[in-house]
């Protein structure tokens, strides 16, 4: 019971301490008495000053991988505007949270601050964005602009309402001061003239300034994750192309399935050749008789020199069979929207609407993007048949090329066996008579085995060049349909869609 009693009084100590603590006078607002409802400010300012360091959250530490110019230079712009103007508006924040608790008397300087702070954010609505948002109109359109302006336009309504505002409560002060005179600031005075309601104002100022900052937060993340959705899409889009038509492509992989059997043939057989001449040389120079029998020497070397300048050819033989590859490349270029990716108007007109922010941005990308997998996996299948169609007639051309190269052996497959019997004559007129006959037979077979490795490098380069001709014909009439019809209809049906989203004409 004795402890109960002793309640009432600890309370009373308490409530007397926080009235005389709350009685004594706080310099506020540059003046030296307490000014009704202070202590609000400080919590608005905070709560808005908490909403405007989202502004530029979004644009710090972006990466774009791919390519395409259009983001970078996008995103640049985006950042300059969020990152210029998100520290101008932090400032009106900090410059009335100061003023709030100010104690230097200085009251036209300390309001100058924070009306400064105000209108250097108004100004830069007004002059500043302009100018850097002018370049978005054409990379994207209207829509972005025009979504800044009224982000903009929209916080301008707090920043005249905290500039009405501040200006109001800085005349309260002014006159606060000039009835107190030489008497000294009361807060009577204070309170008549700084009135609740005044700074009541301001608080609601700074709430709708809290308010109206999000919008502008909103278009700027929103825009910066449509740039990343556009970027991971260009680099799905350059991995889907080379995988079609690139060196490591299926179909590329098919025309090598057809040419590196023939080049394999072509090279071994021209390898053994080589080393059947070059044993024959050292056959020759093994026979003692006709080692002064120069000119048989050198009719032998020119054998291998054919050799020598077939390997020195431009284009060599590898590149001649590549040349069929590099036919099936220029082949799409019929449909080349879809593979010439960073100049494409297709894949432009989803990136602009993506990027540009409009109404149906992500609706747009969503319904649409997944076209252009699905166009390349039917050109892939297409050209796949115009190469399975191709394939035996190069396969038959394979077998003939054997037979010219077969028949290459059949020139110096008995030298070894005539010069052996030329090495058997001792005598000396005889063996020069039978040496000179020979490199006269010899030299007529050189002629001939030149001639036809030269017929056989022709041959090659027509036969490819007339196989690719066949598979650009076969391919771009497989994709005429394509190039003519599904191709400009999806052009049109992206700038339908992002004009009037699901109402549009073509949706």
């Amino acid at each position: 019971m004795e402890k109960m009693n002793q309640l009432p009084i600890v309370t009373f100590c308490v409530l007397a301490l926080v009235q005389y603590t709350s009685a004594e006078p706080r310099p506020e607002f540059a003046l030296t008495a307490t000014v009704p409802g202070t202590s609000r400010v400080s919590v608005a300012a905070s709560a808005a000053d908490t909403a405007i360091a989202d502004i530029n959250v979004s644009v710090q530490n972006y990466v774009i991988t791919s390519e395409l110019q259009l983001l970078t230079d996008v995103a640049t712009i985006v950042a300059d505007i969020a990152n210029q103007y998100q520290p101008l508006a932090e400032a009106i924040t900090d410059a009335i949270t100061a003023l709030a608790s100010d104690t230097s008397g200085d009251i036209d300087g300390a309001f100058a601050v924070a009306l400064g702070a105000v209108a250097d954010a108004i100004s830069f609505a007004d002059n500043t964005l302009p100018g850097l948002e002018a370049p978005l109109v054409p990379l994207v359109g209207n829509a972005l602009p025009d979504k800044f302006l009224d982000s903009f336009q929209h916080i301008g309504k707090a920043l005249e309402k905290l500039e009405t505002s501040l200006t109001e409560l800085k005349a309260a002060a002014n006159s606060a001061v000039a009835e107190a005179g030489s008497s000294g600031l009361t807060a009577t005075i204070v309170s008549r003239t700084v009135t609740r309601a005044l700074v009541g104002d301001l608080v609601y100022a700074l709430n709708l300034l809290k308010a109206t900052v999000p919008l502008l937060e909103y278009v700027v993340s929103s825009t910066m994750e449509n740039i990343g959705l556009a970027d991971a899409f260009m680099l799905e889009l350059d991995q889907k192309v080379d995988d079609t038509i690139g060196e490591s492509s299926t179909l590329q992989l098919e025309v090598e399935t057809i040419t590196q059997p023939l080049g394999d043939y072509i090279a071994n057989t021209l390898n053994t050749i080589d080393t059947d001449l070059g044993t024959l040389a050292t056959t020759f120079a093994g026979l003692t008789n006709l080692a002064s029998a120069a000119e048989l020497g050198a009719v032998l070397d020119n054998f291998k020199d054919n050799l020598v300048l077939l390997s020195m050819a431009d284009p060599s033989i590898a590149n001649v069979l590549a040349e069929l590859k590099k036919a099936l490349t220029d082949a799409y270029d019929v449909v080349d929207p879809l593979y010439f990716i960073y100049e494409s108007p297709l894949v432009n007109a989803l990136m602009t609407t993506l990027v540009g922010n409009g109404n149906y941005a992500q609706y747009c990308f969503y319904k649409y993007k997944d076209y252009f997998f699905l166009l390349l996996d039917w050109i892939a299948y297409a050209a796949s048949e115009c190469i399975q169609e191709e394939a035996p007639r190069l396969e038959y051309y394979q077998d003939t090329v054997k037979l010219m190269l077969d028949i290459l052996f059949y020139d110096f497959e008995d030298i070894a066996d005539d010069l052996e019997v030329c090495n058997k004559i001792n005598d000396a007129t005889n063996l020069q008579e039978c040496t000179s006959k020979f490199a006269e037979i010899y030299d007529a077979l050189e002629g001939s085995f030149g001639n036809k490795i030269t017929l056989g490098y022709q041959s090659l380069q027509h036969e490819i060049a007339a196989s690719g001709n066949r598979l650009k014909i076969c391919i771009s009439l497989s994709q005429s349909a394509l190039s003519n019809d599904e191709v400009p209809k999806l052009l049109e049906d992206i700038n339908s869609c992002a004009n009037d989203g699901p109402t549009g004409e073509n949706e």
